[in-house]
């Protein structure tokens, strides 16, 4: 009982992922977008949360529980310990170096304003929205992407987590961490279900904002395991409101839930709402996956991430078999079979396989179609279509690559 209790508790920081393909494949010109800002071992990371804040502003903690507000802010996550150089740091990123993966430590949360989706923009606000600005002007990815994190996660982890997106495009990438409250125990799961669902209307609100106030071309939301929860029911909010008379569009590009942990029912429902909002949806999924497979058993319905076809209704069933042509859906079926070193039950694939994060990046970078980023298409049984990765997976990824270079677009820097 002590060793669950403590294992309960342990939260280490996140380790430096793995470099994905597409990054080892960029070699010297992986930083050549920014050197000057990639060359620090500090990374700046928009955030917003709708955690209980605590101490001074300047340098916010975020208590477990939930709090009335959605709070808007810079944080500062530094990769290794003091002192680390920035060779050493480019050999990890570009895997060049083998030693084990540095740890990603939270350095600090300055928070800078609150957002409301009713009313005047403050004039805090608006300082917050210009910076996010300012960064799209030195960046030649235009569009700002939402990271919504899974269960069970401290601050430090998820702004790990979301860092690594803003890292691994050569810090080309404008990323906004959402911090939403999770018990950070997984004995309390259940609660953190709860708050999740709490947390989807800010979320909702972040994007409506972001796409009124900030000169993106798109607004990227990226969630992970229960995060999908949180970002599932908070786009079927955002769709609603699209869809009243007047409404300003919310300009949604990609969706990307990665390994779902969100009810398969209600996964499906909510995406009826927002569908015919976004450029594309992706779902990536490893059938294997252990986490989900204990999530089905402690909420007794299949997940988004191991989905049971039976459990839908007719009606549902076709619209789902019918979403790929209508709405852009894609499914990934990450097969740890055709994946070297990819553990057959892995949950957390999207940023510990080099493939899968490689993907990842193309799709949210360059907004391709599974077929041009490498993909290989089936059909399951049911009839739904999938994608997958194939053991030739390299030798394509070269061909993309490619084709990018021969449209004069940088693997390290997207056209603008």
């Amino acid at each position: 009982a002590a060793v669950v209790v403590a294992f309960s508790l342990y939260h280490p920081p996140m380790r430096l992922m793995p470099a994905p393909a597409i990054f080892v494949e960029a070699g010297e010109k992986a930083f050549a977008a920014d050197p000057q800002q990639a060359a620090d071992p500090v990374i700046r990371l928009f955030y917003a949360t709708n955690r209980l804040p605590v101490g001074p502003r300047e340098n916010r903690l975020y208590a477990v529980l939930p709090g009335r507000d959605l709070l808007a802010g810079v944080s500062t996550v530094r990769i290794g310990e003091e002192g680390t150089t920035w060779d050493k740091i480019y050999a990890w990123s570009t895997g060049a170096d083998d030693d084990r993966r540095p740890f990603l430590h939270l350095e600090s949360m300055e928070e800078q304003a609150e957002l409301h989706r009713d009313g005047p923009v403050s004039a805090e606000a608006r300082a917050w929205f210009a910076e996010i600005d300012a960064a799209l002007s030195r960046s030649a990815a235009k569009d700002v992407t939402v990271y919504v994190h899974g269960a069970n996660t401290t601050v430090e982890r998820a702004a790990g987590q979301a860092a690594q997106l803003h890292h691994f495009t050569g810090r080309n990438a404008v990323v906004v961490l959402f911090v939403w409250p999770t018990a950070e125990n997984f004995l309390r799961y259940s609660r953190d279900m709860v708050t999740a669902f709490g947390a989807a209307p800010h979320l909702a609100e972040l994007v409506e904002l972001l796409a009124e106030n900030t000169k993106a071309e798109h607004v990227n939301v990226f969630t992970y395991s229960a995060g999908a929860t949180v970002g599932s029911d908070g786009l079927a909010i955002v769709g609603r409101d699209a869809a009243q008379p007047g409404a300003v569009p919310p300009r949604l590009g990609e969706i990307y839930h990665a390994a779902p942990d969100a009810d398969f029912r209600t996964f499906v429902d909510d995406m009826k709402e927002y569908a015919g909002q976004v450029g594309r949806v992706t779902v990536s999924v490893n059938l294997n996956d252990s986490a989900l497979r204990l999530s089905q058993l402690v909420n007794r319905a299949s997940r988004a991430g191991r989905p049971d076809m039976d459990e839908l209704s007719p009606e549902s069933t076709e619209w789902l078999l019918g979403a790929t042509d209508l709405y852009g859906l894609e499914l990934l079926n990450v097969r740890p079979d055709n994946i070297p070193g990819l553990a057959r039950s892995s949950h957390t694939f999207w940023y510990d396989d080099p493939w899968v994060s490689s993907d990842v990046l193309i799709t949210l970078l360059f907004h391709l179609a599974p077929a041009e980023r490498g993909l290989d298409a089936g059909e399951a049984p049911s009839g739904a279509r999938y994608w997958t990765f194939t053991p030739d997976y390299p030798e394509r990824l070269e061909k993309v690559l490619g084709a990018l270079r021969r449209n004069g677009v940088s693997a390290a820097a997207p056209a603008e």
